[in-house]
């Protein structure tokens, strides 16, 4: 049962719980002070009186973080239940499960290695050997990178050289949420070598073309335009029938007031600084999308058929692809599960539920993907398959489901991993394979040669737009 928590200082750590069950108060003294572990994530935080410490956690060495408040700390995330030995934290759509540990997470930092060039690759190493859970996947031996790339580091490396190596190691695993950030020098320096070697990849892009298929597509159907966040998000009216919403992330669904005359840069960097800012910017990203997508459903109500064009849609929160998909259904529904790598094995999954709106759509449901369909924009592609009024027409999707699992080395840089295994109701994961869609369209898999394709598409309308008219026609 949801338990609301306040947290009071005195000489120690007093927590009050109300719980939903009873109407009188239930006071408990539990003393949080300690060392705690997260189940998986390989993560663990200290609690004192009125700090928190974190820590990235592995078996050659930990990694500090910055001290939180307390308050703070527990301010931010929803502690839905609360023991002497147990914590679950919930994030959004995340729940966290932390154990009491005895442990000294503080006894296995090792500050006089922390620039030691082969310290940080066997932390870099071991971590994803411990929290990756996609080398089956991908056909990864990851012991042999190993014997490959170790004895190619130096003690005495440069930064620049150990971050090419670092790249080049983590780029044989071919996954879209893996990634490694340096400081801003060292990533000049990178991207000054890289320009002088002439390198040009085959997916870059030429500039301006994403947005102007975007905006083509728009222009060439909507009867009726609408927008939200500068129009990051865009909607309206194909005809009388069929709704049309097009949305090139899951990030940007915070709906604050920001004035929208502002320019382009003006806007976004308010936003941005709102959303770093926030209390906890996934309510504001779910908050946000219950807002937008109410909204655009009570407007567009008398429609037979609701379009979500997600050809472009790269990720972001799941707490934005759960909010949009709670307004399709009409009862509550598990649309899939997840969990997470630990040891040898998994912890036990979580169910992602549905839950309906006010006022949900009533009409057919259409998903547009492509290849570009990445993370939480698969979810709710995933989603739509437990929907029976859903179909999807297009590409198969990118297939890289999990969540980033946020890591920093020794040395300070950061970088990210999929540790979270997503699989249908029915048990399959789509990793690496990506979702097939219902109605089937010889989109191209490299981005270049696919948004040129749709910019030469659309000229005669846009083939998957007119697959849903046809298919509402043919009812």
């Amino acid at each position: 049962m949801h338990k609301l928590i306040s947290i009071f200082f005195t000489s120690i750590l007093l927590l009050s719980c109300e719980t939903n069950k009873s109407k009188s108060t239930e006071n408990q003294e539990i003393d949080l002070r300690g060392n705690w572990e997260y189940l998986g994530f390989g993560k663990a935080i200290s609690i004192n009186d009125s700090i928190v410490k974190g820590f990235h956690i592995s078996s050659v060495g930990n990694v500090p973080l910055s001290d939180n408040n307390l308050s703070d700390y527990f301010e931010y995330y929803t502690v839905d239940t609360l023991s002497n030995d147990t914590i679950l934290l919930k994030d959004g759509v995340k729940t966290f499960k932390l154990f009491r540990s005895d442990k000294d997470f503080e006894k296995d930092i090792h500050e006089d290695l922390s620039n030691d060039p082969n310290y940080n690759f066997e932390v870099l190493w071991h971590t994803f050997n411990e929290q990756y859970c996609y080398f089956k996947e991908r056909s990864i031996d990851w012991k042999a990178l190993y014997n490959n790339y170790a004895p190619q580091v130096q003690s005495n490396m440069e930064p620049l050289p150990l971050f090419l190596l670092f790249e080049k190691m983590l780029g044989e695993i071919q996954d879209g949420h893996i990634s490694i950030d340096v400081p801003d020098e060292l990533e000049e320096a990178y991207e000054n070598q890289t320009a002088d070697n002439g390198k040009e990849s085959n997916e870059d892009i030429p500039e301006g073309l994403e947005k102007r298929v975007k905006d083509r597509i728009v222009e060439k159907h909507l009867k009726t335009f609408g927008r939200f966040n500068q129009g990051e998000l865009k909607w309206g009216m194909v005809d009388t029938h069929v709704a049309y919403m097009q949305t090139s992330n899951m990030i940007s669904w915070a709906h604050y007031p920001i004035a929208d005359s502002l320019s382009k840069d003006q806007f976004w960097s308010e936003w941005w600084k709102k959303l770093n800012q926030a209390k906890n910017h996934h309510d504001d990203v779910a908050e946000g999308t219950r807002f937008i997508m109410d909204s655009i459903v009570r407007t567009v109500a008398d429609a037979k058929a609701f379009i979500i064009d997600l050809r472009f849609n790269g990720g972001g929160f799941d707490d934005a692809s759960v909010e949009i998909l709670n307004h399709f259904i009409h009862n509550k529904t598990e649309i899939g599960t997840k969990k997470v790598k630990l040891g040898g094995g998994f912890t036990e999954k979580q169910s992602i539920m549905l839950t309906p709106s006010e006022r949900p759509f009533k009409g057919k449901l259409f998903i547009l993907t492509s290849h570009e369909t990445a993370s939480a924009a698969e979810l709710l592609v995933l989603g739509s398959k437990e929907l029976p009024n859903a179909k999807i027409i297009g590409g198969t999707t990118e297939g890289v489901f999990s969540d980033i699992l946020r890591k920093k080395l020794p040395n300070g840089w950061k970088y990210g991993l999929s540790n979270m295994i997503y699989e249908s109701v029915d048990g399959v994961s789509y990793e690496e394979v990506g979702i097939s869609p219902d109605i089937t369209l010889d989109y191209p898999v490299r981005s270049k040669d696919f948004y040129e394709y749709l910019l030469e598409d659309v000229k005669d309308g846009d083939d998957a737009i007119l697959k849903v008219i046809d298919e509402i026609n043919g009812d």
